[in-house]
C-alpha cells in the first residue's frame, strides 16, 4: 500500500483513474496501469453490460484526502474502501443504449462533479419534457460562495411568521380537556373520547 501512496498526486484535489476488466473485476488503474483498487461487486454487473460498446471509457475520481485517509487507517487491502465517483464516456449515439443496460443493471447516472470540463454531457436518465430545456452544467472551478446574511426586513419577516404560527398553535384547544378510554383488547393505545 505504500507503493500506491506514494503514487498519489496531493496536489491534485480529484486524481482521477482508469476503470478496466482485470480478470472478473473492474480496477481503479493509475495513469501507468499499475492496479489500484477494485470496483466493488455491485458496481461490476452494470459495467460488464458495457463492454460491447467500443466507444465506452470508464474513469473514477475520488478525493486525494479521502485516499490519505484510507491509507492511514487501513492495515489490511480488504479494510481499505473508498468511495469514487465513476464517469462514463462514450458516444453521444449510444447514450440510450448505455443507459438502458444501466437500467438493467440497477445502476442509474447522476451529474458528475468531476471530469467534465469541455465535454458535452448527456444523461438518459433524466427525464426531458416537451417545452421544457434541462439547465446547462455549469463548472464553477473553486469558486467559494459566502453566506449572505438576510436583510433587516427579510428577519423581520420571519420572526413575524414564527409569532404568526406559534399564537396558531397556542390557540389550538381541540387536545385540552379530552378523557382517554379503553378501547377494547386489540387496541393498546388508550383512545380520546
Amino acid at each position: 500500500m505504500e507503493d500506491q501512496r506514494a503514487k498519489i498526486d496531493s496536489s491534485e484535489t480529484f486524481p482521477s483513474f482508469l476503470v478496466s476488466k482485470y480478470s472478473d473485476y473492474f480496477m481503479l488503474k493509475f495513469s501507468d496501469n499499475t492496479l489500484f483498487a477494485q470496483v466493488s461487486e455491485l458496481a461490476v454487473r452494470g459495467l460488464t453490460s458495457l463492454q460491447d460498446h467500443p466507444t465506452v471509457e470508464i474513469r473514477a475520481f475520488v478525493e486525494a484526502k479521502r485516499i490519505q485517509e484510507v491509507f492511514s487507517r487501513a492495515k489490511k487491502p480488504g479494510e481499505a474502501t473508498l468511495k469514487v465517483e465513476l464517469n462514463i464516456y462514450g458516444s453521444v449515439d449510444d447514450s440510450k443504449a448505455i443507459g438502458d443496460k444501466l437500467c438493467a443493471a440497477k445502476m442509474f447516472l447522476q451529474d458528475p462533479d468531476h471530469g467534465t470540463e469541455d465535454i458535452e454531457y448527456c444523461n438518459p436518465h433524466v427525464i426531458q419534457f416537451p417545452g421544457i430545456e434541462e439547465p446547462a452544467a455549469k463548472s464553477m472551478g473553486h469558486v467559494v460562495i459566502e453566506p449572505k446574511q438576510p436583510s433587516k426586513a427579510v428577519r423581520e419577516e420571519r420572526e413575524n411568521f414564527d409569532n404568526t404560527v406559534s399564537a396558531i398553535y397556542q390557540s389550538l384547544t381541540r387536545f385540552r380537556n379530552l378523557d382517554r378510554m379503553h378501547g377494547g383488547d386489540h387496541i393498546i393505545t388508550p383512545l380520546l373520547q
